[in-house]
């Protein structure tokens, strides 16, 4: 569904995508993100695909009959 809707057009941003989605969209933001220790924003990313990872597990089991 993804591929479908274009998400494919977010790639010549690169590095970017993940700067500005930690920043909330706020570009005047970006440069506290980017002066971060990299294990802070690592730490960070790896919490954000951990709690999207449950949120999805989450949403199938309530779906369960």
């Amino acid at each position: 569904m993804e591929k479908r809707a274009g998400i494919q057009s977010f790639e010549k941003f690169k590095y970017i995508n993940t700067i500005n989605a930690l920043a909330d969209g706020d570009i005047t933001k970006w440069d506290i993100i980017l002066n971060m220790p990299y294990e802070r924003v690592l730490t960070k990313l790896l919490l954000n695909k951990t709690e999207a990872e449950y949120q999805k597990r989450y949403g199938d089991i309530s779906r369960e009959p």
